[in-house]
C-alpha cells in the first residue's frame, strides 16, 4: 500500500505505559505485517513514525510466508523478501523483524499467528498495524473478535478512506508519501532509478540477484 511520511498529529489519545502494583510493566511492542514485495520508503517512514506517536519500545516486520487473497501472486521467496527487510532496518535499533508466518510456511490467519507470538512472548503487550482500508475490512477475518482481544489495533489513516471499524482501533495521522512496491517493481522492470524509494543496501541486493526483471515479477 501506498505510504507515509513527515511526522504529524495523532488523533486518539494514548495512555502512558503504566503498571499495575506488584506487576511488571510489559513492553509495547508493534507488529507491522505485510509481503513487502520489496519493503520501501513509505514503510519505514510510517513504522518509524507510529513508533514514535504510540511510544512503542519496538516494531517488528512480519513478512508473509504466501500472499492472501491472490494479490502478489509472483512474489519474490519469503526468505529474499526477508532479507531485504534485515538490510532496509540494519542500524535501528528500534526496528526489528519476525519470521514467524516464513518458518511456518503457508498461508495463517492473523488471529492464529498472533496467537502463537503473544503466547511465546507474555512480557509484551502488541500493538497490530494495519492500513485504514484494512480496518475497515477485518470483520470478515478469521477470529477477529479473538485478534481485538490479545492485540490492540492501530490504523493508519489514508487518502480518500473514512474511518469506520466495528472494533476499536487508535488511528494515526500521518501525512503521505506516495510509494508503492508495485510501483517500485514496475520502475525496476523498465530500468528506471528508484533511488530515493527504497534503501540503498536493498536497490543493491535487487541488482545483484536479478530480483524482479521478469514480466510479471
Amino acid at each position: 500500500m501506498n505510504l507515509l511520511t513527515s511526522l504529524s498529529s495523532m488523533k486518539t489519545f494514548v495512555q502512558p505505559k503504566t503498571a499495575l502494583d506488584g506487576q511488571k510493566e510489559k513492553h509495547r511492542i508493534g507488529i507491522f505485517g505485510g509481503t513487502f514485495n520489496p519493503i520501501h520508503n513509505g514503510q519505514l517512514i510510517a513504522a518509524e513514525q507510529i513508533c514514535n506517536q504510540l511510544g512503542l519500545d519496538k516494531v517488528y516486520f512480519m513478512p508473509d510466508a504466501m500472499p492472501f487473497g491472490g494479490t502478489h501472486e509472483n512474489a519474490v521467496e519469503p526468505s529474499a523478501r526477508a532479507e531485504m527487510i534485515r538490510l532496509a532496518i540494519r542500524g535501528n535499533s528500534k526496528f526489528g523483524i519476525e519470521l514467524t508466518p516464513i518458518h511456518d510456511g503457508g498461508q495463517q490467519s492473523t488471529y492464529s499467528v498472533l496467537k502463537k507470538i503473544s503466547s511465546k512472548h507474555p512480557e509484551n503487550e502488541y500493538y497490530l498495524i494495519l492500513g485504514a482500508h484494512l480496518v475497515r475490512q477485518i470483520s470478515s477475518w478469521d477470529n477477529v473478535s479473538a485478534l481485538t482481544k490479545l492485540v490492540h489495533l492501530v490504523a493508519i489513516e489514508e487518502p480518500g478512506v473514512t474511518h469506520g471499524s466495528d472494533f476499536e482501533a487508535i488511528w494515526t495521522y500521518v501525512n503521505w508519501l506516495n510509494i508503492s512496491s508495485s510501483d517500485i517493481r514496475s520502475h525496476l522492470r523498465t530500468r528506471q532509478s528508484v533511488r530515493y524509494l527504497i534503501p540503498d543496501a536493498v536497490a543493491a541486493y535487487i541488482a545483484e540477484y536479478g530480483l524482479y526483471q521478469g514480466r510479471f515479477s
